[in-house]
């Protein structure tokens, strides 16, 4: 069986030819790769085309979902108590962390 170049019409096959033509182009198309899946995945999505098409998927996206609020959130390890020397004080809330308060000191 020639695995060349499959059949003009698709139905001329079974699915075993088929299917044995795929396994006999993998290894073919894995040999003549020059350069790493990787790296042609990399070259396609810093294309420009590769830019545009990604942009408009973020802007599908926000269109759809809306827009992500990006939270912002610092975690500090301590006692909930700040020294006297430190240009703010921190009070913390474990049960309420939404009233928790950061004060900046004037000096």
């Amino acid at each position: 069986m020639d695995f060349v170049q499959p059949p003009s019409d698709p139905d001329e096959w079974t699915d075993e030819k088929w299917l044995a033509w795929l396994k006999a182009t993998d290894d073919l198309a894995s040999d003549e790769l020059d350069e790493s899946i990787s790296e042609v995945v990399m070259r396609i999505v810093q294309s420009t085309p590769g830019l545009v098409i990604g942009q408009a998927m973020l802007g599908m996206a926000q269109a759809i979902y809306g827009r992500q609020k990006d939270e912002i959130v610092i975690v500090v390890e301590g006692n909930g108590e700040s020294a006297d020397d430190e240009p703010f004080a921190v009070r913390l809330d474990f049960d309420h962390p939404e009233r928790s308060l950061v004060e900046f000191k004037r000096g």
